[in-house]
Formats: structure tokens, C-alpha cells, sequence
């Protein structure tokens, strides 16, 4: 079942669709997550958690899902951690994991309704990127953190060869909006009976 959702999510191209796949998906996200090992939230959890000592400090997990990746930000020991998502099956999980302070359902067609410098720290787990958000979520991310804010995301190998993904990100360290702390290489998922990778990436916001 979990590939042939991946299978899927890798085909959609639509915002509304992805939401409605997202929805169908819901009840059975983690459970089919847990038999693909995903390691990514974990990953991405830790290398926050490297960067970033102050553990009171809002941290916004963007496009949480079922709430895997804010499960693992509570195990690294942050306490404010609020949640982001387009689908209301998805927020509805997440919801019951207890780990959220708010939860927050975005909308593709208007910004995300949060204010500039409001977190400390935004992470965005496997969701910029091929089958999930577009690129140009990423500069509007990076837009609401102010100097010294940190942004942990993660980029599969699809998408980081492809320029609205791998291209933004590298100019966006070359333009000096966000310096580069750590780039990490490691197991993602399991799909078609492969390990997949994903590279998790640590940015410190500059300008």
C-alpha cells in the first residue's frame, strides 16, 4: 500500500489534488510509514537539535503530516512546536499526537497565514519537493524567519537535482540570504524494496 501512495504522490501535480490524496491517505499515513523505516523526521529533528540549544524557542514544522516530524522535534526536547499542513485528514492525526501547541491549515492559493520572525526555527521534512510543495515555498519560508533563524529541511535525490529545488536552494546560499551549517546525506524510505535517500540540510538565515 505504502508504494503505491509514494507511486502516486510522485504523479500528482495539482495542489487540490495532493490535498485530496493526502486526506485519503491519512488514516493509514503512519502505519505504512512505519513499514518503509522512514528516518527522515528523525534525522531532521536531530540536526535542529545540534543547532539550535534554546529547546523553549518556537519551532513551526511545515507541512507536518500526521504529526511523525513533530513527534520527533518533542523527542529532541524542543516545547513549543506548532504544525502546518494543507490537509485537514493529515491536521486530524496530528491532532492527536499532543505534541502541537497549534495546528494550522494552509490554503496553496494565499500565504501561509504566519508573521515574519514569529519562530525561531522552521523545518519542512520531505514536503518542498517533487509530489508535495512547490519550490517557491522555500524562499517564502525562509522569508519568514529573521537573521539567526534557522531552517532544517530535507530534499530527496529527485529533487535535488532538479533547479526549482536543489538549483533554489544552492542560490539562495550563493545570493548570502542563508548560510549553509550542514548538509547530511542518509536513509529516507524503503520503495520498491529500496532504501531511497534524502539530504538534510541545516540554514542559518543572513539577509
Amino acid at each position: 500500500m505504502t508504494d503505491d501512495f509514494i507511486d502516486r504522490v510522485y504523479r500528482t501535480t495539482g495542489q487540490d489534488e495532493m490535498r485530496a490524496l493526502y486526506d485519503d491517505w491519512a488514516a493509514g499515513y503512519d502505519a505504512d510509514l512505519e513499514d518503509s523505516a522512514y528516518k527522515t523526521p528523525g534525522r531532521v529533528a536531530e540536526a535542529l537539535s545540534a543547532a539550535l540549544a534554546d529547546k523553549q524557542a518556537p519551532v513551526l514544522d511545515f507541512a507536518c503530516g500526521t504529526g511523525l516530524s513533530g513527534v520527533a522535534l518533542a523527542d529532541a526536547g524542543f516545547k513549543v512546536i506548532d504544525g502546518a499542513d494543507i490537509s485537514d485528514g493529515m491536521l486530524e492525526e496530528a491532532r492527536r499526537k499532543g505534541v502541537y501547541r497549534h495546528l494550522i491549515r494552509t490554503r496553496p492559493d494565499q500565504p501561509l497565514p504566519v508573521e515574519r520572525g514569529a519562530y525561531r526555527a522552521i523545518t519542512a521534512v520531505g514536503a518542498i519537493s517533487v509530489g508535495a510543495a512547490p519550490g517557491a515555498l522555500y524562499d517564502e519560508l525562509v522569508d519568514l524567519l529573521t537573521p539567526g533563524g534557522f531552517m532544517v529541511l530535507s530534499l530527496n535525490d529527485r529533487s535535488i537535482a532538479l533547479e526549482d529545488y536543489g538549483g533554489r536552494l544552492k542560490a539562495s546560499i550563493e545570493a548570502g540570504k542563508v548560510r549553509k551549517l550542514s548538509e547530511e546525506t542518509g536513509p529516507h524510505l524503503v520503495h520498491d524494496g529500496k532504501t531511497t535517500q534524502s539530504t538534510v540540510y541545516v540554514l542559518e538565515r543572513r539577509a
